[in-house]
């Protein structure tokens, strides 16, 4: 919940503004049901409630996580709508997901073989409205995809990648990134 608000405040400000945020913002509210269906995901015997706890999700945020996802702390949706996380994704620490992004692999009946497979995606990734990651691939830590790109294969570190489908455009500069890490809310400040 932290994530959407700039630590550099006061404190009871900041706490404040948390609880608020908290209380009133369906992006944190979704990210919450997400972190307690996956809890009850892993007991069997409470796996049906977290399928209930995602639907109200949907219901409530527009966003679909699956509660076998594995996030990391310090998950930040920028806007609750039209977000989908499948079941094998796997996202590290603090990841910044805009609306319109579809993050998935299993291609279902008839899809290519070289799409089969869930995403990995790093630290510090940020990805841009209405783009898809899809299969079996890896984006590395403090890697930004651009608006609308489609992901079909591996990203490195610390690079852009967009267009459809995505390519890597270039590599961030050490003073790009000190700046993403000054203004980034998912990240510790000083």
């Amino acid at each position: 919940m932290r994530v959407h608000v700039d630590p550099r405040q006061p404190k009871l400000s900041y706490w404040a503004k948390v609880i608020g945020k908290a209380l009133a913002s369906p992006a944190v509210q979704v990210v919450v049901m997400y972190r307690i269906s996956h809890v009850l995901y892993q007991n069997r015997l409470t796996r049906p409630f977290s399928f209930l706890l995602r639907s109200a999700a949907v219901v409530w945020g527009g966003t679909e996580i699956h509660p076998a996802a594995e996030i990391g702390p310090g998950l930040c949706l920028v806007h609750s709508q039209k977000i989908l996380i499948a079941e094998g994704v796997r996202i590290g620490r603090n990841a910044r997901i805009s609306h319109g992004v579809s993050i998935g692999g299993d291609t279902g009946r008839g899809g290519p073989l070289s799409m089969a497979g869930w995403p990995t995606i790093g630290n510090n990734v940020t990805i841009a409205l209405d783009s898809i990651v899809l299969g079996a691939l890896t984006i590395g830590d403090e890697a930004f995809i651009g608006a609308q790109s489609f992901v079909v294969k591996d990203v490195p570190p610390r690079c852009v990648a967009m267009g459809s489908p995505a390519r890597v455009v270039r590599k961030l500069t050490e003073e790009e990134l000190d700046l993403i890490a000054q203004s980034d809310l998912t990240r510790p400040g000083d």
